[in-house]
């Protein structure tokens, strides 16, 4: 895995300027009803990967779980989920049931580091730890709850 992913592809970023508390609520209330929705139809959960900015390996505890970190490669959030990717990530942004480095850290959504990852025959508790995993082999600092 190269660095060039950071220019070469097209991302869901963080917004460069914070929600209000009623553009808050009214998404949580959307992405609520969509949950509940998916929810009904059995959607199976969908991984989602969310670049961090490089200062997070400023934090112990993100250094300590990535003794094996190559300097250079990217740090990174995986995740699981009912909702779509993008919604997801807005979430985190917003610091609705958002881990603490999406929240503090995320840069945008990193979908095409999935490419390559084979999660077949994983059950789904088993498909986030098993990407932190491949991506903790190719060098990258991850953070997974």
């Amino acid at each position: 895995m190269s660095l060039d992913w950071l220019d070469s592809r097209a991302r869901i970023t963080a917004q460069s300027r914070p929600m209000d508390d009623e553009e808050r609520d009214r998404k949580i209330a959307h992405w609520q009803q969509k949950a509940r929705a998916a929810a009904k139809r059995r959607t199976r959960r969908k991984l989602y990967v969310i670049t961090l900015m490089p200062e997070v390996l400023e934090r112990r505890d993100f250094r300590e779980a990535n003794p094996d970190y190559l300097e250079g490669m990217p740090c990174l959030y995986v995740g699981i989920t009912i909702h779509e990717p993008g919604d997801r990530f807005e979430q985190h942004m917003a610091g609705y049931r958002s881990s603490k480095y999406p929240k503090h850290y995320g840069v945008e959504l990193a979908q095409d580091l999935l490419d390559g990852f084979d999660d077949t025959g994983l059950a789904e508790e088993e498909r986030e730890p098993a990407l932190a995993g491949w991506l903790r082999r190719q060098g990258c600092a991850v953070w997974q709850n």
